[in-house]
């Protein structure tokens, strides 16, 4: 019932992942079909007893035999659904037309959505409401690092539902404000998801993939948001961005001003180690973030600093009720003044230095937990002090553009887990209350690194929690990682989209829901193959997606006309 054998006649051609459909007749008269999916084919020579006899029978004619060929198929539908093996001997065909729409589930979808084609260049489908939140959420990328083009398949996802007529359409009315996090982690490759890919035209097998994908005219994303971190070491009061393929004026400087910081008590992500939440620097650290917020008043003249008095702007020890209490701006002379997070960082070591601190910030800690707590919050001075300036813009997901790239690969690592955690819980805390619509997407390579399986902090804590509840409120994730078995397993088991590219033979076996035969294919996939699995196909299906119509590093970005006029210029200019 889940599985049968086909014997090829000798002018047909079958080959792994062809959809066929065999019909039988039951003895009431009734019609039954069976649909399934090729997953193993072989030959064989009846009538050879011996392995030499091979040559005997196929070549010196010698002896009688005849190759055989056979496919092996996995059930993926049987309409009705009744749970019968097929006749033997029964007529087996390739399913095409409505009968391949059957075959994929096409039928029972309400929401289908293209994301790749067949082996026969047909198009594959998944159910939007298991992307959406409505049935189901988030969506998984496994492969190794480099082949198995997991972040380009998650924005070609991306661009199928923001770019395309259908997606617009799934989206519905709230198309317009569906915004999509995209985190940048590797070279400035995403930087350039506007620009049209140059290598584009060249590709005719892309081409027919994108047709068969609904897709006539590929080009790069609508003009979104592009944001780069502070350069290091730039002088105070400046913003200059830590680019090198896109101008400055191209790009948005992001970071947090030292009120920001404090209001929305982001210490607590400057404190990400495993370490920090198993010991108590964790709890001083929540203290420190307590009084930061019931302390610091407005700078006078000077809105992105501020000033932290001797007394408490209220007496709540609500973070939330202290963050946002009322309290009158003071003059730099008032208290200690904050611009930057150096200064912020040694207003906290005079309040909890053991010696001569305040106890009402040190949470009773001993003084080597005191210690501890200050040595970390001193290393992430050189590390992330940057990103905390006067001037610096934060993200805004709710600006008026659909994808917002976040660059974060020229950061240290404490320094991107700080951004990580950051903005998720501001895309998050944002949706708290106001309905699953309109849809909020990230995407986020590397989730081992910030949700690793085997230990605790912040960021994993809210990436579980968006993997669980995100879908009810409209937070969807698409995370990517080279091995499955390295993230939490709560972020793997709530996507209800899973995807696999060529995986690493030994984090094979992790992928249980591939068949034996398909995980061992999976370690040899190239460039542009992977694996879909979600819940209304009972087994996965293999798929190719298109070049993409986007470029997806700088050297693949078109140079514009606008860009061609400047640089003629320039020639001139210089020639003259």
């Amino acid at each position: 019932t889940n599985r049968f054998w086909v014997v090829l006649e000798a002018h047909a051609i079958v080959q792994l992942d062809d959809l066929l459909v065999c019909h039988q007749t039951l003895p009431d008269g009734s019609e039954v079909a069976h649909y399934g999916i090729v997953v193993e084919a072989g030959r064989s020579i009846e009538g050879a007893t011996f392995s030499s006899d091979t040559a005997r029978i196929a070549r010196d004619l010698t002896m009688p035999g005849i190759t055989s060929r056979r496919g092996e198929v996995q059930v993926l539908r049987t309409v009705p659904e009744l749970w019968l093996a097929p006749d033997p001997g029964a007529a087996v065909y390739r399913a095409a037309g409505e009968e391949r729409d059957r075959a994929l589930f096409i039928d029972e979808m309400a929401q289908p959505l293209a994301v790749g084609v067949d082996q026969r260049g047909e198009a594959v489908h998944l159910d939007f409401s298991f992307l959406s939140g409505e049935r189901g959420g988030h969506v998984n990328i496994s492969g190794i690092s480099g082949v198995a083009t997991k972040t380009t398949y998650a924005m070609f996802l991306l661009y199928q539902l923001l770019e395309t007529e259908v997606g617009r359409w799934l989206l519905g009315a709230s198309a317009p404000n569906t915004r999509a996090l995209v985190f940048n982690v590797k070279g400035e490759d995403l930087l350039h998801l506007d620009k049209r890919n140059a290598k584009l035209d060249g590709d005719e097998t892309s081409q027919q993939r994108r047709r068969a994908l609904g897709v006539t005219e590929p080009g790069p994303f609508e003009p979104g948001r592009l944001y780069a971190p502070r350069l290091p070491g730039a002088a105070e009061g400046t913003v200059q961005p830590d680019i090198r393929s896109r101008s400055a004026s191209e790009v948005v400087t992001y970071g947090w001003t030292a009120h920001e910081f404090i209001r929305r008590g982001l210490l607590r992500f400057c404190f990400t180690e495993a370490d920090d939440t198993r010991t108590q620097v964790g709890f001083v650290e929540q203290r420190v973030r307590m009084q930061l917020a019931r302390h610091a008043h407005p700078m006078v003249g000077r809105p992105d600093c501020v000033v932290m008095a001797d007394a408490a702007a209220t007496t709540s020890q609500d973070f939330e009720v202290a963050a946002t209490a009322k309290r009158a701006e003071l003059e730099q002379g008032d208290g200690f003044p904050v611009r930057s997070f150096r200064d912020l960082v040694e207003f906290i070591a005079s309040k909890v230095d053991p010696d001569v601190g305040d106890p009402a910030w040190q949470a009773g800690a001993a003084s080597g937990t005191l210690y501890a707590f200050l040595r970390r919050l001193w290393a992430q001075v050189p590390r992330l002090g940057h990103l905390v300036a006067e001037g610096v813009e934060t993200v805004d997901v709710d600006a008026d553009a659909a994808v917002h790239v976040v660059d974060i690969h020229t950061l240290h690592t404490q320094a991107q887990r700080f951004v990580v955690g950051a903005l998720l819980e501001d895309v998050f805390s944002a949706k708290q209350g106001r309905g699953r619509q309109p849809l909020r997407f990230v995407v986020l390579d590397e989730l081992n690194k910030y949700a690793p399986r085997d230990s605790s902090s912040p960021i994993k804590d809210l990436l579980v929690d968006i993997a669980e509840r995100g879908r009810s409120l409209g937070v969807l994730l698409i995370g990517a990682q080279q091995a499955a078995s390295s993230v939490d397993a709560a972020i793997i088991r709530n996507a209800s989209i899973k995807v696999v590219g060529r995986l690493d033979s030994a984090e094979a076996a992790e992928y249980r829901f591939l068949s034996t035969g398909l995980r061992e294919r999976a370690t040899r996939f190239m460039p542009g193959t992977m694996v879909l699995d979600q819940p209304v196909i009972p087994a996965p299906i293999p798929l190719r997606f298109p070049f993409p119509g986007f470029a997806t590093n700088p050297d693949e970005a078109a140079v514009t006309a606008t860009e061609q006029a400047d640089a003629a210029a320039v020639f001139d200019k210089l020639a003259n």
